[in-house]
């Protein structure tokens, strides 16, 4: 298994599996990729429940994109990986599908404190160190989220890490499997190697029509331009119409007066303790009551003169600021809950609040320092409020539009120039797309897709009913143009076919010359010996020792000379690598393992815990295909099996 965790662990399929482990679980933005669609052709379903081709296109898009980025130039996808890529974002689908139903069917949940604990540590809503709120608002606003959808999404994956770790945190890593791991993980390989220049063959190599004849109709997918389309299409963006919004000064004078104090006007230094008395979220009247006079009783005490601090380590049940009586630091708005800002922020310094009642119970506060500080001027959030209020307005507009935008792609369905005169738009046209879609522009919204091959807009070349590709755009699409699924002509790619067996036949001589380099090698010759008048055939390269991450050698090499067995006394092994188009014939002189010695206590842990993991997965992988052969799993799509 040792040897299995090293050899996995790279190239761009261990990406691939990695991706895939991390979003089966990880339920963020579930509901972006399982929520119905409109014209959505199911390729599967999950116990009755449908998955949409639209769902699988966008999973499959951010894998793709995901791997691009790490593998850049050196990832040639084809056919075959990309068509696997599309399987694997199905089968991710399946399986959070699977893992939803489960965490449901046991109504396991995070209570509402953990939720908001999770989210006020959350790096990308803080400022100066603390939770903003109005950051955290912004931000999803931003995001066209809700915070109902992200706060659910957030329990969603609470609840995933508590099911993952239950289920792949449980693997017992032993000191010999950590001294076998190191020896493996830091081991060094000694190695050197023979490049074969396969371009030397070229000119030596022929083609004949029949060659050509017999390429050209074994491989007719090779030579075959998919169906694809291009779209006239009009436009409707929220953001156009918020531009010719006409916002008086009063309006703005207005809404500048209502959100002043909240909004534009630092509170300064503000530093806070309060005393909480908490209440459980399912505690009965009767408990809430006696809390409220508890909180009352050392309010009272308070107003006599007792210390804040005292009476706050003894009866405070905030843990984390009792032992420093009561204190909270600095606060801002945002930071906490509502009602406790709205108390907090209505003192005077050094008054002490009446009891307040939020979520976690009764809090009793003090401002101990209050600093205000002036608001900032209407003429320099003038342009922001102008937007927002522009944007309100707009809303209820923008729902009309599309509804008639949809109805007038109705009533004038063989054309868009109607539809575009009424509502000022414009008629725009797309780049070809292909029933996969495009990477960018209209034709990467699996939506627009799907209605550009609908036979009504594709046949009968209809106007496309409305679509909502955002909730801030909406087209409406119709065919252009249209090419079928055709064959290029032999003629045509002719010289395409003739070059490409050229390479093959010139590779295949050069793999042949390899296997023979490998012979005389196995049979003893040396290196220096084989060099000798092939100088336009045959490049030396010695990398000396290498690491499985480090050193100078080629994927290719690194990944073989860490599967060969150690050399004996009769001298290296040999292998013959497939290069970059020229083969390798690679030499494996010596093998030294690492130290275990070498540990020290720091990489011993993180070597325990890769270990745990690679433990824990094979169990998450067995729980995951024990939930599918239990379900009904049905693939409806033929691409997809």
């Amino acid at each position: 298994m040792l040897q299995q965790i090293r050899d996995r662990a790279s190239g761009w399929i261990a990406w691939v599996v990695i991706i895939l482990i991390a979003a089966a679980f990880a339920l963020f933005g579930l509901s972006n990729y399982m929520s119905p669609g409109g014209a959505n052709r199911a390729v599967a379903t999950v116990n009755g429940q449908e998955i949409g081709r639209d769902q699988v296109s966008r999973v499959y898009r951010n894998q793709r994109q995901q791997i691009e980025q790490m593998y850049g130039d050196d990832l040639e996808i084809t056919e075959r990986i990309d068509q696997e890529l599309r399987r694997e974002a199905l089968r991710q689908l399946i399986n959070q599908r699977l893992l939803s139903e489960y965490l449901e069917e046991r109504n396991m949940t995070v209570s509402d404190e953990d939720l908001a604990a999770i989210i006020r540590s959350q790096d990308m809503f803080q400022e100066d160190g603390r939770f903003s709120r109005q950051r955290y608002e912004q931000l999803l606003q931003a995001n066209q989220m809700s915070t109902a959808q992200y706060e659910e999404q957030v329990r969603r994956r609470a609840v995933a890490d508590q099911l993952r770790s239950a289920v792949a945190d449980t693997g017992l890593v032993t000191d010999r499997e950590l001294n076998e791991l190191q020896r493996l993980q830091a081991q060094e390989r000694n190695v050197a190697w023979f490049r074969v220049r396969a371009e030397a063959w070229r000119d030596e190599v022929s083609v004949d029509d029949e060659a050509v004849t017999a390429y050209y109709e074994d491989n007719p997918s090779a030579f075959t331009v998919p169906e694809r389309v291009r779209l006239a299409y009009v436009e409707l963006a929220r953001d156009d119409m918020l531009e010719a919004v006409d916002v008086s000064a009063s309006e703005l004078r207005e809404r500048y007066e209502q959100v002043r104090d909240q909004r534009y006007t630092e509170q300064g230094r503000v530093e806070a303790r309060h005393i909480l008395i908490s209440v459980e979220p399912d505690a009965s009247e009767e408990q809430v009551q006696q809390a409220r006079e508890r909180a009352r009783e050392i309010r009272q005490r308070l107003r006599d003169g007792e210390s804040f601090a005292e009476l706050a380590e003894e009866y405070s049940d905030d843990i984390g600021s009792a032992s420093q009586g009561g204190d909270l630091g600095r606060v801002r708005r945002g930071d906490m809950v509502e009602p406790f800002e709205d108390a907090l922020f209505s003192l005077d310094e050094g008054e002490i609040s009446e009891p307040v009642r939020t979520d976690f119970g009764f809090h009793i506060i003090q401002a101990t320092t209050m600093e205000r500080s002036e608001p900032t001027p209407l003429e320099e959030v003038r342009d922001e409020l102008r937007r927002e209020i522009a944007r309100e307005r707009v809303s209820t507009e923008y729902v009309e539009a599309v509804n008639r935008l949809d109805q007038l792609a109705y009533d004038m369905p063989d054309s868009l120039q109607g539809a575009a005169e009424a509502l000022d738009l414009e008629v725009q046209t797309s780049d070809w797309m292909t029933r996969q879609g495009t990477d960018e522009g209209i034709g990467s919204h699996p939506e627009v897709v799907e209605a550009a091959f609908d036979p009504e807009v594709l046949e009968e070349r209809m106007n496309s009913p409305a679509i909502e590709i955002t909730d801030q755009r909406a087209v409406v699409v119709r065919v252009a143009e249209h090419e079928p699924q055709q064959r290029r002509p032999l003629e045509e790619v002719r010289d395409d076919i003739e070059e490409r067996l050229r390479t093959r036949r010139a590779r295949e001589q050069a793999r042949a010359y390899a296997e023979e380099l490998q012979t005389r090698l196995d049979e003893g010759a040396a290196p220096e010996a084989l060099l000798e008048g092939s100088a336009q055939r045959l490049a030396f390269e010695d990398a000396g020792w290498i690491g499985r991450s480090a050193g100078d050698a080629p994927g290719a090499v690194r990944e073989r000379a860490f599967r060969m067995p150690r050399p004996g006394e009769d001298g290296p092994e040999t292998a013959v690598v497939a290069g970059s188009g020229d083969p390798l014939v690679l030499m494996l002189r010596d093998v030294r393992d690492g130290d275990p010695e070498e540990l020290d206590a720091e990489r011993r842990q993180q070597l325990a815990d890769r270990l745990r993991q690679a433990h824990g997965d094979e169990a998450l992988t067995r729980f995951i295909q024990q939930l599918r052969a239990d379900a009904d799993v049905e693939i409806l799509d033929e691409e997809y099996r």
